[in-house]
């Protein structure tokens, strides 16, 4: 009878736990949204434009620098993402998302960038809402209930010298990527998101090395910092994506620094931006 008694109570905490562990990441979530606005000034939102400079750079691997335009155009769940460049080789990035099915556009005939094709292989990155973090109206923690995601607790990190609160992201549907979101402990500010993502071993041979198998490691980053407030909500002015295809030595580092000029609510938008084709 000891023996059960004891059972019973490892049952009853254990279970008390597991209830204070699913209260705390609700409550986390909470405070995280009401650090962007209260639910009546959130809820009044509509839509979202966003617009601003955007300048691109090889940092690892290259001297490459492009200076453009960024627009990135919410409705709910769906999303149009642009990076404008005035080059030939390179014009950019346009991303759409119909909250369902993303389409990437091509840089060249028949051929995405390595960023694009990391997007379009990896859909949820659109889908779930996570691209562009708050800047987002489809923002995946303000839709958490009706995506069926979990979210795992994974306590506070160093991230560059300073401390963060990190939880990871998981879809309902299976994904490949790990997926981080970094928050800020005294703010609850989304300040960062990392997907990471590790390729099936290859077989690679040549001249100068026996056949051996190969992992590929891919790394995309997205930062927020320089919030501000307008019409009642606090969001971020600067977004930095960096982009590592292989993480290796030789791998070359893709970088996106945008500045945010205007942001407005509520405007007219044309239901063809979001058409997914």
């Amino acid at each position: 009878m000891r023996s059960l008694a004891v059972f019973v109570t490892l049952v009853a905490m254990l279970s008390v736990s597991a209830a204070q562990d699913g209260f705390q990441v609700g409550d986390f979530v909470k405070q995280h949204l009401n650090s962007i606005g209260t639910e009546q000034a959130r809820a009044a939102v509509k839509n979202r434009g966003v617009g601003g400079n955007v300048s691109f750079q090889i940092v690892t691997g290259g001297s490459t620098r492009h200076d453009g335009k960024q627009v990135l155009i919410s409705e709910g769940d769906k999303l149009v993402s642009l990076f404008q460049f005035p080059n030939g080789s390179y014009p950019g990035e346009r991303f759409v998302s119909d909250g369902k099915k993303v389409v990437v556009a091509e840089t060249k005939a028949s051929v995405h960038s390595p960023l694009g094709e990391f997007v379009l292989a990896h859909s949820e990155i659109l889908t779930e809402g996570l691209w562009g973090g708050t800047l987002s109206t489809g923002w995946a923690l303000a839709h958490l209930d009706e995506r069926l995601a979990k979210l795992q607790d994974r306590g506070l990190k160093k991230v560059d010298g300073r401390e963060l609160h990190r939880v990871d992201y998981v879809p309902k549907k299976p994904s490949d990527l790990q997926i981080e979101l970094y928050f800020e402990p005294d703010t609850f500010r989304h300040v960062m998101t990392v997907y990471s993502f590790t390729a099936a071993p290859v077989m690679v041979h040549s001249w100068r090395e026996d056949t051996r198998q190969q992992e590929l490691h891919y790394r995309l980053e997205e930062r927020f910092a320089d919030f501000k407030s307008i019409d009642n909500l606090t969001l971020p002015s600067r977004w930095t994506i960096q982009f590592t295809p292989e993480r290796a030595k030789a791998a070359k580092i893709y970088q996106f620094d945008v500045t945010e000029t205007s942001l407005s609510h509520n405007v007219q938008i044309d239901p063809k931006n979001f058409e997914v084709k």
